[in-house]
């Protein structure tokens, strides 16, 4: 019999589209009927038609996603709606509905074949490391909002669910390569055999590389927040300064705060603050000798993005509806990583098995997931450890140790100050000071390589001061330089060098892994549905001291030095949660109930509860109007708890045990005023976790004919919202006694191995205030024809920040973010997709720093010509093809243009 083919749409509101060939005797099958009965199981644990979700959710295929012009996947997301990315380096991306963004993810879920991908150290995600590879994806899907009810503890802003292909479906053989500028290279391999009817195998492996985006913004990092909050840096100078700035992208700017009167004299009696140079994010990035880096493909000397991975898993179908399923995967990466500080992580390596048991109506599901640090390193202390450490082995002449590069400088720069605004020197005068011997060794006299006029401009001679001190630092790329920057990157601790042992080293020591177990059971009664399931997840986390306060930097008893040694750190959590469904009105309409109960080590317990309802009208259903209520809760991620990362100026700590009493470290005001509080004391609370109530309400429906519209209004408020907040303080939690400006007293006078002594902190805190959101989204889908198809959606986002003055919320979301889309099949086996993408500015927080997110647009795109005879398709596209100044985290370097040419094999 004559078979007639018509071209259907798959999906809807996405930035690609696919068409399949359908069998059938009517010619004019609307391909409206396929789309209405679209299944997803996502939204509700349970299958259900995608347009009848009762929350909004987004659906990618595995052939829409081929056609996205993308070279990562996670960014890719940016392009439909509601859904925003930070993209802090190639391969680093997170995501995030209805606001609260970051490169660290901490209000999402990211699942592969419901695996929790999260880093076990760091609680979040890098981008897809760890994930299902591209050419192994069926479909992906975006549940936006408040799914803690279904999905547990962080399910706040989206769950993002990827899932692979199965062996039994999908079998043969599959590959992929493609190469692109920035030495990028790309290539995927995908294979599946079915052994008999109960066995099957499956295999994925992937391998890519190119050279990293580095940043080098040179603006200061805020002493103050626009939102008047205390900045990583209090005391630092302003971009520009004649002595020098502490920049977002320099790094190891060692400051000193100058008192001396004899000095203040030649400053109009003021005192002042200077900056070492540092150094830039390409010096302390690439590394020529390419030590630690696994991504060797095109050894040019610069850091390299990279990740592979190896995927297999075995098969069992045990009976007709029972299989058994063992999976591995290894993955190990490269990026460049923002948080506290920007991280060069190098061969971070993770394991993950998962066995299951399954059925259409149960499974039984336990996997564990380890991490290990690699040759991770953060760059400001490599930059600070460099800077800190002591110019030569041994003693100078007159018997004391030779000053560290940092204290040279500093004595340079006072010296050739002081001569500028006095009497002036002649050129080769030794000053008392040193100049490096780049081959190491002992180093020689500093000798002033010119004349310095007197009686000098306050201006002109710190100018000239910075000028001539530079030359006291370390020069880049000198034997000495490398020599010392192998030994604090490979560095744990406090390490020796040149005979002192007082330089932290700036690697980790971080292993972690959580165990997790779960199950779920579904009953069909009638119209009604229900489904109950739990899980239980233990953490364990190490890094003596690296990262967590553990070893070394265990916790300390209060008012005393005495350590409270662990060698290691245990967490757990675990929760039950259930869900009735019951249709009405011939199943017209939809009422739904779920909540979970978790249970928290450090938290105690919290209830999650979700009510929705959907009415589907229209005589094929194609209008479907949703509204629910669910709450949300948030547990501080496992660095919020129990992190310790000394920078020297700054103490970054968790804060699980008893709170903090300290003192205010805001010392002027936004519009520059004095803060009349600056000092006075506050009180920091054991951190608690985050809780979020939301509404929903929407529409997604067809129209008219070819027309889709998906519209839908949330407002959020949060109780207990999560921030972090800078204080002086001590790390034991005590009120620390004195201040720490103009001079130390009290605590802050003690000495720095003291760890009692006050200091600048930082921490995670919780709002005494309620933090209000809401927000809109609406798409468009038109298809014309198989030629043809138009697509257009827009986000709104707000939030009142002025709600909690105080904290940092680090919302980090535009206001305004729309997309236009065209995708088509012009001519036979020709397919093209383009998108482009507009963002308005906002501002952008980090613990780090907060900056001013400039707006700009992005041109995406991707013309395919399929080649049926070889089962190839060829494919050229690029993304930022306009090349526009894409930074999308403050202190990230923009993406640029990154153009691909690619072949693929199915």
């Amino acid at each position: 019999m004559k078979q007639f083919f018509t071209p259907i749409l798959l999906s809807l509101s996405v930035i690609t589209f696919s068409f399949a060939q359908v069998p059938t005797k009517k010619k004019n099958l609307e391909l409206d009927t396929l789309y209405l009965k679209e299944v997803i199981v996502s939204a509700s644990r349970t299958a259900e038609p995608l347009m009848e979700t009762p929350v909004s959710v987004e659906r990618l295929t595995a052939a829409q996603l081929k056609r996205l012009p993308s070279t990562e996947f996670i960014s890719s997301l940016a392009r439909l709606k509601g859904i925003d990315v930070s993209q802090s380096s190639w391969l680093i991306t997170s995501f995030s509905t209805r606001g609260f963004n970051s490169s660290k993810a901490e209000r999402v879920v990211q699942l592969a074949d419901y695996v929790d991908v999260a880093s076990p150290t760091a609680s979040l995600y890098y981008g897809n490391w760890v994930g299902v590879s591209e050419l192994d994806m069926e479909s992906v899907d975006v549940v936006f909002g408040a799914n803690s009810a279904l999905y547990g503890s962080n399910a706040f802003n989206g769950v993002l669910l990827m899932h692979s292909k199965d062996p039994f479906k999908y079998q043969g053989l599959s590959a992929s390569l493609r190469g692109g500028n920035r030495s990028m290279i790309d290539g995927q391999l995908r294979y599946a055999k079915v052994f008999g009817d109960r066995f099957a195998f499956k295999i994925s492996a992937n391998y890519f590389e190119a050279d990293e985006f580095l940043a080098s913004n040179s603006a200061a990092i805020k002493r103050v927040t626009s939102g008047g909050l205390a900045g990583s840096d209090p005391l630092n100078n302003a971009e520009g300064s004649n002595t020098g700035w502490n920049a977002i992208n320099r790094y190891g700017e060692v400051g000193s705060t100058v008192t001396t009167p004899a000095l203040t004299a030649l400053n109009n009696n003021q005192s002042y603050r200077i900056y070492t140079r540092g150094y830039t994010e390409v010096e302390m990035a690439n590394w020529p000798e390419s030590s630690g880096n696994p991504f060797k493909l095109f050894n040019n000397g610069n850091y390299k993005a990279g990740n592979y991975r190896i995927n297999p898993s075995f098969h069992w179908q045990i009976t007709p509806k029972l299989r058994a399923v063992y999976e591995y995967r290894l993955s190990v990466s490269n990026g460049i990583f923002q948080s506290t500080s920007r991280y060069a992580q190098r061969g971070m390596k993770y394991d993950v098995h998962r066995v299951e048991l399954k059925t259409d109506k149960w499974f039984l599901r336990a996997y564990t997931v380890f991490d290990y640090g690699g040759k991770a390193y953060d760059l400001s202390s490599l930059a600070s450890g460099l800077m800190n450490a002591p110019m030569a082995a041994g003693n100078q002449p007159n018997g004391t140790r030779y000053p560290t590069f940092a204290q040279n400088y500093f004595s340079v720069w006072n010296q050739t100050f002081t001569a500028a605004r006095s009497n002036g020197l002649a050129a080769g005068t030794a000053l008392n000071a040193f100049a490096p011997n780049s081959a190491g060794g002992t180093p020689t006299p500093y000798v002033l390589p010119q004349s310095i006029a007197g009686n000098q401009s306050i201006e002109a001679a710190q100018a000239l001061a910075t000028q001539l001190a530079a030359g006291a630092q370390l020069p880049v790329g000198s034997p000495l330089f490398q020599q010392l920057r192998e030994q604090v990157v490979a560095g744990i601790g406090l390490i020796d060098v040149n005979g002192t042992k007082t330089v932290r080293g700036a690697a980790f020591a971080n292993t972690a892994r959580f165990w997790d177990i779960s199950g779920q059971r579904e009953w069909n009664i009638g119209k009604l549905n229900a489904i109950a399931g739990a899980s239980y997840r233990t953490h364990l986390l190490q890094s003596a001291g690296t990262l967590f306060s553990d070893g070394p930097n265990s916790p300390i008893a209060a008012n005393t030095n005495e350590v409270q040694y662990r060698d290691r750190i245990v967490n757990w959590d675990g929760g039950a949660y259930g869900q009735l469904r019951y249709s009405l009105w011939k199943d017209r309409l939809k009422l739904a109930a779920a909540g979970r109960f978790d249970q928290f080590r450090n938290f105690g317990g919290r209830f999650s509860p979700r009510l929705s309802a959907v009415l589907s009208l229209g005589d094929n259903r194609q209008h479907n109007f949703r509204l629910n209520y669910a709450q949300a809760f948030r547990q501080p991620a496992q660095l919020d708890q129990f992190i310790y990362l000394d920078f020297g100026t700054l103490l970054v700590a968790g804060n699980v045990t008893n709170g903090y009493q300290g003192l205010n470290a805001v010392s002027a005001l936004p519009n520059g005023q004095a803060n009349p509080d600056f000092l006075k004391p506050v009180t920091i609370k054991k951190i608690a976790p985050e809780q979020m109530n939301t509404w929903e309400i929407g529409y997604k429906g067809q129209i008219a004919k070819g027309l889709y519209v998906d519209a839908s209004y949330y407002r959020s408020v949060y109780n207990n919202f999560i921030g972090t907040l800078r204080f002086y303080g001590r790390e034991d939690g005590l009120a620390p006694t004195g201040v720490p400006l103009p001079s130390a007293t009290g605590d802050f006078a003690k000495p720095t191995t003291d760890r009692t002594r006050g200091r600048l902190m930082q921490t995670w805190a919780n709002a005494d205030k309620e933090v209000h959101t809401q927000g809109a989204i609406v798409s468009l889908e038109y298809f014309f024809s198989k030629k043809l198809n138009i697509n257009t959606n827009y986000t709104w986002s707000h939030i009142n920040e002025n709600d909690v003055p105080g904290l940092i919320l680090g919302f980090n979301t535009p206001t305004h973010k729309f997309n236009v889309g065209v995708q088509g099949e012009p001519v036979k086996n020709v397919s093209y997709a383009f998108n482009y993408r507009h963002t308005s500015g906002y501002t952008y927080f980090m613990p780090v720093d907060e900056g001013y997110i400039q707006a700009f647009g992005t041109l995406d795109g991707q013309v395919s010509y399929r080649l049926p005879k070889i089962k190839s398709t060829l494919r050229l596209g690029g993304t930022n093809l306009l090349n526009t100044n894409a930074v999308q985290v403050y202190g990230a370097a923009p993406i640029g243009r990154i153009v691909y040419l690619g072949w693929v094999f199915e």
